[in-house]
């Protein structure tokens, strides 16, 4: 064994007990990007203030709380350090608008309930943190301290629910109502007119957390008349009887409480008397409950307008009895919950599936929600393409291809595009044409977009003898760009891109051939690392692996796998024929499930150390690159293990608290799909990869290949830095360090092949110039200097050489005081150069990474490709980069110059001033020599005028990847020759006018004046 093998095999062995030295917090420099798409999720709650049209909150049931303060222009997540997703109600106190309370749990399970007394700038938890769900808090109108909260629990029996009130703004609470230990609360309502009348929706139902189906329902309403403290059934006259389903109640303005509306199963109800009879109020087909709606609103200011959430938003004006579709599109938008503000009621905030929305004007036009990145993502896949695309379902709003990268600085609505799948269907891009993209469409079907048509072609449509699911498995093979393969109760293969399909399996979904099964496959995973080789997992429990193509199939399920469980997923090692890990999920059970065979499927070991107890396990992916090396997904967080799963340690970062349903490794990245946070991307793993357990001193990682990309294409106004977006990635080569200790001296140097030093930094940052700018500082980007703290440090080289030196000057070529940013390169908030025109980019090839910690020096190499879209030659990036640091060179002769004139006219105008040196005309001439040097004529142009154009010609020098024009070699020559001209006439000066004066100020005992040091000539092009 050749010692370059031995040395990779112990580094190998050794990443096997990395996990004792990778320390989170020692790697927080990594960071999770988001990408996007910025289309919202479900909302669970909503809130305003009255009188206050610029500020709203929006609870969701798995990414947060969000708040607006500019009337929904733009919102920002507010809760992430509480570090619960999910939100089943918010709500300000109308008395105190900087209180806010939050009830946690709704899809998840919560945490009590949260306070904040600084309008959601800081949380506090306030208690009741063993209760999992609440669905309303209602705070007094008059005492924010008074609140009522309605909690249920879907998914286990407890004393744990009810209504609970507390008087001291959560210092204490007390259970006033509770009905049995499986009946919770749906819905909660006061009086808008007598706030010591409330009412309450108690349901009583279970949900199997596997199917989401519910399991039992029984529904009453409770009436209250002293705040809650005590309680009383309503009357039951006039309503059906139970199973009544979900039901939502609102209170009629003007009543006193006497006329409430309800929403249930059956339809819709209203009682004249507090509650006592019940009467229909409306036969309307279209106005029912369900377990999914069943939420109703009265307007505070008129009790006769009725609102009835549903598919869509039903209005009544005469007290229920006849209702309009309000709000709604085709295909379903799904209408959940409203607050209307009491001042105006034209002033109406709505949340739906499609995430919340503002009217001002009851109902006419609304504010958009292409702004909120809290889409609930399923899988996620990517393709070959650069950038690639991530390609992932939505729950309630279909399917998203988005961009990792735009042209464009930012990731916006204009780099993502919809696939066509179902909102939980499989999405799979063809292998070897980028427009054609295969997905899971409604009912079982398989799709084919064509991208250059934009048209949706069905290819496979399953008849009555097929079974399908929610989440209905489409897997490309990784040997053969033509073979598919399709999840029924049976495996359907298609071996030409979707043109014809055959069963490959007998039903999976049973342990008995004999007898027949009732469950789907759930998931299908093609063995990368083994030919013909397929694992599968059904809704029944069973793992089933073929090693033939699937000619024969072998039950291989877990021993240690909980009775009634689900198989969610399966990643078949892409290292390793005989390894795969299983994901299953418990009935009833928010344990973690995941299992690991190393011999295909004859022994297993469950592995979830380091994993939360309570968080159920969605994904595993091994790293394609390292094997052992795998990051894995729960209902919370996201994680990595360094030794195939025996322990787990966190990867977060700044990952909000959030479930991830799916993780995907492309080339050095790692993509995650989110369940209420949309999709994000972890850049360039490789620290992960090289980690051993060897990082115990100061470690450089080996650059990831660095693809040279132009950053920001957009060529005409930015677009503001409101607009919805996602980030691209870092603009350069991630340079990864690790540092033991805070170091006293630190640099690092970029070296091409023949080590000359193309960059170098160190931990002082670039002194900036000090003039004013004619744009806000924070379209710039943060100065460059190296990070000294302890553990990993992440610094990004633009893949340029230095940036060359400009003088301002206005659009127009006037000179200026200040500093214009005339065009719109590269300007995006936050990430615009300071300095423009910026150096040029190197040429693809070979270079060396150095850095120097207190004067030990880390090297390694780093290779750099060009973007592979572009299509031009080695020669002709050379001849681009070689014009531009021409050009660059001598714009900085020019600048240096044009300064040190500047200064000996300022020498010679306070000489003058002094009123020492009798001879002033003399130095009036000179001055205005100096000035003409400076600022030179139409046919002669000065130092500065030369400066400014060699700015415009080295700007279109760079525009893109291109041999330099012809005529941009021809046009900038005569200002190189202009800039030598000037700086013979600077040597003159030096030689006879400078020395004259010298003389006479030596003969009057006068201080000299410095002569200049003239630069040499620049070689200019021919």
């Amino acid at each position: 064994m050749n010692h370059f093998a031995r040395a990779a095999l112990i580094i190998l062995i050794t990443g096997f007990t990395a996990f004792g030295q990778y320390n989170p917090k020692n790697f927080s420099a990594m960071k999770w990007r988001l990408v996007g798409p910025h289309r919202a999720g479900r909302v669970t709650a909503v809130a305003g203030i009255p009188g206050q049209p610029s500020i709203y909150y929006f609870g969701t049931p798995g990414g947060g709380v969000w708040k607006t303060s500019d009337g929904g222009r733009t919102w920002k997540p507010i809760f992430d350090d509480a570090h619960v997703p999910s939100i089943g109600a918010v709500a300000v106190a109308p008395s105190n608008p900087n209180i806010v309370y939050v009830g946690t749990g709704e899809q998840l399970e919560g945490n009590g309930v949260y306070k904040t007394t600084d309008a959601g700038a800081t949380w506090a938890n306030i208690g009741l943190t063993d209760v999992h769900h609440i669905a309303s808090v209602l705070v007094d109108p008059r005492d924010p301290n008074v609140v009522l909260a309605g909690t249920y629990d879907f998914f286990s029996t407890g004393p744990q629910r009810g209504v609970f009130k507390t008087t001291d703004g959560g210092k204490t609470w007390t259970k006033v109502l509770f009905k049995d230990d499986r009946t919770g609360i749906a819905d909660m309502c006061a009086a808008p007119d007598d706030a010591r009348v409330v009412y309450a929706a108690s349901y009583q139902s279970q949900l199997d957390p596997v199917t989401g189906r519910t399991t039992s329902s029984v529904s009453q309403i409770f009436k209250s008349i002293d705040e809650g403290a005590t309680w009383q059934q309503a009357g039951e006259t006039g309503l059906p009887a139970n199973p009544r389903g979900r039901i939502g109640v609102t209170v009629a303005a003007g009543t006193n409480g006497k006329r409430v509306y309800a929403i249930m199963n059956q339809g819709f109800f209203r009682s004249d008397d507090g509650g006592v009879t019940w009467q229909q109020s409306t036969k309307d087909p279209r106005i029912l409950g369900s377990g999914y709606f069943s939420r109703t609103y009265a307007d505070p200011n008129n009790g006769d307008v009725v609102w009835v959430m549903q598919t869509s938003t039903y209005r009544s004006t005469d007290g229920g009895k006849t209702f309009q579709a309000w709000k709604g599109e085709p295909s379903g938008e799904d209408d959940h919950v409203l607050w209307i503000d009491r001042t105006d009621s034209q002033r109406i905030f709505m949340g739906t599936d499609q995430g919340a929305v503002i009217t001002l004007n009851g109902g006419g036009t609304w504010t958009e929600w292409f702004n909120q990145p809290t889409g609930e993502m399923y899988h996620v896949t990517t393709d070959n393409q650069f950038p690639y695309r991530l390609y992932a379902a939505q729950q309630d709003s279909g399917s998203v291809a988005v961009s990792s990268r735009s042209d464009f600085g930012m990731i916006t609505y204009r780099d993502w595009f919809s696939t066509g799948a179902f909102e939980s269907g499989r999405i799979v891009p063809d292998a070897t044409n980028p427009n054609l993209v295969f997905a899971v469409g409604w009912y079982g079907s398989v799709l084919r977009l064509d991208r250059t048509t934009g048209q949706l072609a069905t290819v496979f449509a399953p008849g009555a003898k097929y079974r399908y699911t929610w989440e209905t498995p489409l897997m490309r093979s990784p040997h053969d760009p033509k073979t598919m393969y399709f999840g029924t109760q049976y495996v359907m293969r298609t071996i030409d891109d979707g043109e014809s399909w055959q069963e490959m399996s007998p039903d999976l979904t049973t342990a008995d051939p004999a007898k027949p099964g009732n469950g789907v496959i759930q998931v299908i995973a093609p063995s990368a690392a083994k030919p013909g080789e397929l694992w599968v997992g059904s809704s029944t429990g069973l793992v089933q692996l073929a090693r033939d193509n699937g000619a024969s199939w072998s039950i291989v399920t877990p021993t240690e796998l909980p009775a009634n469980s689900s198989i969610t997923l399966i990643e078949a090692s892409p290292n390793d024929g005989d390894t795969a890990y299983v994901v299953a999920a418990g009935r009833n059970d928010s344990h973690p499930y995941i299992f690991r065979t190393r011999d295909a499927g004859k022994t297993w070991q469950k592995i979830v150390n380091g994993l939360p107890d309570n968080a159920v396990a969605r994904v595993v992916r091994e790293d394609p690159q390292r094997k052992g090396l795998l990051y894995g997904g729960t209902e919370k967080a996201v994680y990595v293990s360094y030794d195939g799963g025996d322990h787990w340690q966190s990867l977060q970062f700044n990952l909000p608290t959030v479930s991830v349903r799916d993780l995907h490794v492309h080339g050095d990245d790692l993509v995650a799909a989110t369940y209420g946070r949309s999709l994000w991307i972890l850049d360039d793993i490789s620290p992960l990869r090289q980690a051993t357990a060897g990082i115990t001193n100061n470690q450089l990682f080996k650059p990831s290949t660095a693809v040279r990309t132009r950053w920001d294409n957009h060529p005409d106004t930015p677009l503001p830095p409101e607009t919805p977006h996602g980030d691209n990635p870092p603009d350069g080569v991630i340079i990864s360090y690790y540092l033991k200790s805070a170091p006293r001296e630190i640099s690092l140097e970029i070296r091409d092949d023949r080590g000359n030093v193309v960059r170098k930094f160190s931990d002082k940052a670039e002194p900036r110039d000090p003039r004013p700018r004619n744009v806000p500082e924070w379209w710039f980007e943060r100065p460059t200097a190296l990070s000294t703290s302890v553990g990993l440090n992440r610094f990004v080289w633009n893949l340029q050489w230095p940036h060359p030196e400009a003088l301002a000057f206005s659009f127009r070529g006037s000179p200026l005081d200040y500093i214009e940013y005339t065009l719109p390169d590269h300007a995006v908030a936050d990430n615009t150069p300071v300095n423009q025109p910026p150096g040029p980019f190197v040429v693809p090839g070979t270079y060396e990474v150095v850095l120097t910690v207190d004067g030990k020096t880390y090297r390694q190499p780093l290779t750099v490709v060009l973007d592979p879209r572009v299509k031009v030659s080695a020669a002709d990036l050379q001849a681009q980069t070689d014009l531009a640091r021409a050009i660059d060179d001598w714009m900085n002769i020019s600048y240096r110059a044009y300064n040190d004139v500047t200064k000996l006219r300022a020498t010679l105008e306070e000489l003058r001033r002094s009123g020492k040196f009798e001879s002033t005309e003399v130095l009036i001439a000179l001055d205005k020599d100096l000035g003409q040097l400076q600022d030179g004529s139409n046919d002669k142009p000065g130092l500065a005028a030369v400066n400014r154009d060699f700015t415009r010609f080295v700007t279109m020098a760079q525009s893109g990847d291109a041999r330099p024009a012809k005529s941009i070699i021809e046009n900038v020559a005569p200002f190189c020759v202009a800039l030598k001209n000037s700086l013979a006439q600077l040597r003159m000066m030096n030689k006879e006018k400078l020395a004259s004066l010298n003389t006479t100020l030596k003969q009057s005992r006068l201080a000299l004046i410095p002569t200049f040091t003239v630069p040499n000539d620049p070689r200019c092009t021919n």
